[in-house]
């Protein structure tokens, strides 16, 4: 396992490492995505390809426990390949996401400055001010 500096006496275990992006534990929720380098608004952070769940096998998927990790897409789910499924939500997130149906794909973009280190959240409701009940309580760190 590959270990991260931080900083002065911060270090952390890498899990798994993309372009910019690398997954390691959460405070928040178990896993979740960092950034590896300074982010500035706008950027895009991730362009995930999905793999999308018709909506004859979403009661399917239910019965797993892995609805958690999908997305809401056409009438049925959609799981993001790459760490799409691994960001963690929060009520002030720096980061949003929008769903590309025609590319099939979910792209991330900063919505404020993004430091090296920082968990990149997203909010679950899809806006970044966006409020309504979720399946889980949030944690915020």
């Amino acid at each position: 396992m590959q270990r991260r500096e931080l900083g002065p006496d911060r270090t952390c275990d890498v899990l798994a490492v993309g372009r910019h992006v690398y997954v390691s534990a959460s405070a928040r929720h178990g896993r979740g995505v960092f950034a590896g380098r300074h982010i500035e608004p706008g950027d895009v952070i991730e362009s995930c390809p999905v793999l999308v769940v018709g909506p004859e096998h979403v009661e399917a998927i239910e019965s797993t426990g892995l609805q958690g990790f999908a997305f809401e897409w056409d009438d049925g789910l959609a799981f993001a390949l790459g760490f799409g499924s691994l960001y963690n939500h929060s009520w002030t997130p720096n980061a949003r996401y929008d769903h590309d149906y025609d590319r099939q794909l979910v792209v991330y973009h900063a919505i404020r400055p993004i430091e090296p280190g920082e968990e990149i959240t997203i909010n679950y409701t899809g806006e970044p001010d966006g409020r309504a009940d979720l399946w889980f309580n949030p944690v915020e760190t």
